[in-house]
């Protein structure tokens, strides 16, 4: 008898090895988990790469404590990064990622021109869900109209039942990343169901409430965690024991741009759910999420952000407005140019 959605992963990888990080003959294929990562999704992902022609080498190890630069006293980031940079291709799917950490930047320093596909904390029922079941070539669609929209506005306004009224303006010199979870040129590509873009940050004003997820510290929220931002800073965290979790991480690092603003993305898949994996979470139908902290200079130039870490919060149910025209209303894409395929998406 076949495993638990055996048959279904075997086809998920596949889709992975071919259709996402399009894998040659004679690649070779970095694919990295930590102690947390699902063993039958790293098994079948290694047998759709060599049955592709690559060449997989696969890098277990323990699962850091933090993620970014925080997990680089937890891992052999050198070592790690010397043979991501000696490969052609990264799949990542260590539970806490270590992208953004030190071992990215050794390996793209080693090779500029690697492919990498960032599908951190995947297990299989997500695996099968986001990537074996989604209507790749719909989304896509949908997704590269909400990106052109965002592109084209100046003003942002988000609010959500929980008590978020945040307003910002875009900066239109970094750039707006439509993430299909391709992997077919140099740098970074995510799994598909997220619009990336980065604020003027001082431009960042409001109230921010966190009532999904956020990770790290704290996983699945039990209670909002309330964020008043000022010029692009976190200058107040306030809320239950949670908030008082998340306020004690970030002044443990000792590190003022670990208040920083980093990024705001729309959650565009329709097959995901609330689940506390950081991945997953941030592409709920509807949300809006922010970073936090870090930022590599190719997304905030030019020096980027040299933040300790980086964090990532989920806001539930939101409602956004661009150069006043609106365009998620209650976690509902309810602009007339998206109402169509957003019906279909969402069957």
């Amino acid at each position: 008898m076949p495993k638990k959605l055996e048959f279904e992963l075997i086809q998920a990888a596949t889709t992975v090895a071919r259709d996402l990080a399009r894998l040659t003959p004679g690649e070779t294929v970095a694919i990295t988990a930590d102690t947390l990562s699902d063993e039958r999704l790293i098994d079948a992902v290694t047998g759709a790469a060599a049955a592709a022609g690559a060449k997989p080498l696969v890098l277990w190890y323990p699962a850091p404590e933090g993620v970014g630069k925080a997990a680089d006293k937890d891992i052999s980031y050198r070592a790690i990064g010397e043979a991501i940079g000696a490969s052609d291709v990264w799949l990542e799917f260590g539970y806490n990622w270590i992208l953004y950490s030190t071992a990215q930047e050794i390996a793209k320093e080693r090779n500029p021109k690697l492919r990498h596909l960032c599908l951190s904390g995947m297990d299989t029922d997500m695996f099968v869900r986001l990537i074996g079941k989604a209507d790749a070539v719909l989304l896509a669609e949908f997704q590269s109209k909400l990106t052109e929209m965002t592109r084209k506005a100046a003003h942002v306004r988000i609010t959500n039942p929980s008590g978020t009224d945040l307003e910002f303006d875009n900066d239109h010199e970094c750039p707006f990343y439509c993430e299909l979870g391709i992997a077919d040129k140099p740098g970074s590509a995510y799994l598909a169901g997220q619009i990336c873009w980065f604020p003027k940050n001082e431009t960042i004003q409001g109230t921010l409430v966190f009532d999904g997820s956020l990770n790290p510290p704290c996983g699945l929220l039990t209670s909002p965690v309330r964020l008043t931002i000022q010029n692009g800073y976190i200058k107040e965290v306030t809320g239950g024991s949670q908030a008082e979790t998340f306020k004690n991480w970030l002044a443990g690092f000792q590190d003022p741009l670990m208040y920083r603003m980093a990024h705001v993305c729309y959650g565009a898949h329709p097959n995901a759910k609330l689940t506390g994996d950081c991945l997953e979470d941030e592409r709920i139908w509807g949300s809006t999420e922010w970073g936090i902290g870090y930022l590599p200079a190719c997304d905030c130039p030019p020096d980027g952000i040299n933040a300790a870490s980086h964090c990532d919060g989920i806001t539930l149910d939101s409602s956004l407005w661009l150069d006043g025209a609106q365009v998620l209303k209650n976690g509902q894409f309810v602009h007339p140019e998206l109402v169509e395929m957003a019906g279909k998406l969402k069957k």
